[in-house]
């Protein structure tokens, strides 16, 4: 069963969190390869994006990276250790 996601469109894509915005990269990541590789047996008419090799999944990943690229950066966890070690060495 593949990974389904619903279409957005760029001002919702603008509106939303940048947490949000990674869950729904991290969605479209699960998205199946394309149809010929899923288990699935026929391809529903859902309006849902389900496979990276439509022009739906395509477009929805460009402008989700788009709206990504211009939000500041969020430190993941190994990058605030460095930052709170800095710190903590320039301190001493």
């Amino acid at each position: 069963m593949s990974n389904k996601v619903e279409p957005k469109t760029l001002a919702d894509l603008e509106a939303m969190h940048t947490g949000s915005l990674m869950s729904r990269r991290k969605a479209l990541l699960k998205c199946d390869e394309s149809i010929k590789l899923s288990d699935q047996t026929a391809h529903s008419s859902s309006g849902m994006i389900e496979f990276k090799d439509t022009p739906e999944w395509q477009r929805a990943y460009s402008e989700l990276i788009s709206v990504l690229s211009s939000r500041e950066n969020i430190p993941n966890k190994k990058e605030r250790k460095a930052i709170r070690q800095a710190k903590a060495r320039k301190g001493k």
